[in-house]
């Protein structure tokens, strides 16, 4: 009986590792993650797809804390494009569902290059509803066409806005129903020149507002959301649309949503060779004056996304450098980092270091739930045969000198990793 008590106790200082205890911190109940498998991270440069017939497009739900193996980690088939910008999936955040968009579809067979990948790939249109209350067994549950070319995505408790590039569906709203069955579903007005596409938006805090990206302008603009009896009926614009920068495209709010923080790559998705940067965004609510560009900070090249921590003080982007080149190009599969910043209350951001790392081209990036760690998806290594995508893991120093500190430990995940979202 002394023998276990003296073992207990060694656990509790730390001196023996407890059964189970794992390398990785996260603070949550899980992530979401979804991979896609139609191409190699370097066909984003040189549109040689590189596929491996073997592998398909899947979603991976990862459970916390994570044990040894593969128990408590999940997948299922589902149809998903890194051609999107940073929001083609949404998860409640009470969990149990995941909604993914089917943004583009996998080529033929035969099909091993394109000239353009972004312009070329075979377009969606379907929204799948996976039912993840399981983070063990995730279970695809329908899909249904929401329009052509879905682009974004994001959510208001059960309510879901999704851009497409369909005409007379080029914003879509719905009320999701418990089981992810659409209970309402709107084609809103976008009221916006038809040579331009929304390729982003994001719901403000209170949901009375939706923030939105387009791509031929170069514009980052807002709606007021219009209820009745507490129901979304219409939106309207509010204000003139204001130019940020050279090719924005992810955006966010601040946690209160004064601020509006866009990032803009400067290139297509891959092909930047200067780095990119976040433009803080400050909307007028009401109207009364015009929409302005705040602020701007620098940022790595090539940046994907970026995620903001739950107290708003700190944001971090995720750049994969010129690690997406083709293999045989000096410098290939080299220089993915993290740029951190801090977050003053009037949105100004302060970069505090880059943090390098290895992986090719990862893309998503995001908090846990009390912003003492950061999860980053990676789309694949630098490793000959089929390969992996990852999700690694950072720990995060807060404070007036905030740092990251990379994990040891990392989940493989399908190949193609590039969006993924927390379950709190």
């Amino acid at each position: 009986m002394k023998k276990v008590a003296l073992f207990a106790g060694l656990i509790a200082l730390g001196t023996i590792p407890a059964t189970g205890q794992s390398q990785v911190n996260f603070n949550a109940k899980g992530l979401v993650v979804i991979s896609d498998a139609d191409m190699a991270a370097s066909a984003l440069v040189d549109g040689k797809l590189l596929r491996d017939n073997t592998a398909k497009d899947q979603l991976t739900t990862i459970k916390f804390p994570l044990q040894r193996g593969s128990a408590g980690i999940g997948t299922a088939l589902v149809s998903n494009s890194v051609l999107g910008y940073g929001k083609t999936i949404a998860v409640p955040p009470v969990g149990g569902l995941a909604y993914v968009l089917e943004s583009r579809l996998k080529p033929d067979d035969g099909v091993a290059e394109l000239k353009d990948v972004d312009a070329e790939f075979p377009v969606g249109e379907k929204l799948f509803v996976v039912d993840i209350l399981n983070l063990s067994a995730p279970k695809p549950k329908f899909g249904f066409s929401v329009g052509k070319k879905p682009l974004a995505i994001d959510i208001n408790k059960n309510e879901l806005i999704i851009s497409t590039s369909d005409k007379g569906k080029e914003l879509v709203f719905i009320e999701s129903a418990a089981d992810g069955k659409p209970a309402k579903v709107l084609h809103l007005p976008a009221g916006i020149d038809s040579t331009s596409k929304i390729i982003d938006l994001t719901w403000h805090p209170s949901g009375d507002f939706i923030a939105f990206t387009l791509d031929n302008t170069k514009e980052v603009g807002l709606y007021r959301v219009i209820r009745e009896a507490g129901k979304l009926k219409n939106v309207e614009m509010l204000g003139k649309p204001v130019k940020v920068g050279v090719d924005p495209s992810f955006g966010k709010f601040s946690s209160d949503g004064k601020h509006y923080f866009v990032l803009d790559a400067k290139a297509p998705k891959g092909k930047g060779i200067a780095g990119g940067e976040v433009f803080v965004v400050d909307f007028s609510m009401d109207g009364s004056i015009e929409h302005k560009v705040a602020g701007q900070a620098a940022t790595g090249v090539n940046p994907g996304s970026f995620g903001i921590s739950p107290d708003g003080k700190l944001l971090v982007t995720v750049n994969s450098g010129k690690s997406g080149a083709p293999w045989t190009e000096a410098g290939a599969a080299q220089g993915s980092n993290l740029t951190l910043f801090k977050v003053a209350a009037d949105g100004t951001l302060t970069k505090v270091a880059d943090y390098p790392f290895e992986g090719i081209s990862p893309q998503g990036v995001v908090f846990d739930k009390d912003g003492s760690n950061l999860a980053v998806a990676v789309m694949e290594y630098h490793e000959y045969g089929n390969g992996n995508g990852g999700v690694e893991f950072w720990s995060v120093t807060k404070g007036e000198t905030p740092s990251l500190k990379k994990q040891n430990g990392k989940v493989s995940v399908g190949k193609g990793a590039h969006t993924l979202r927390i379950v709190p």
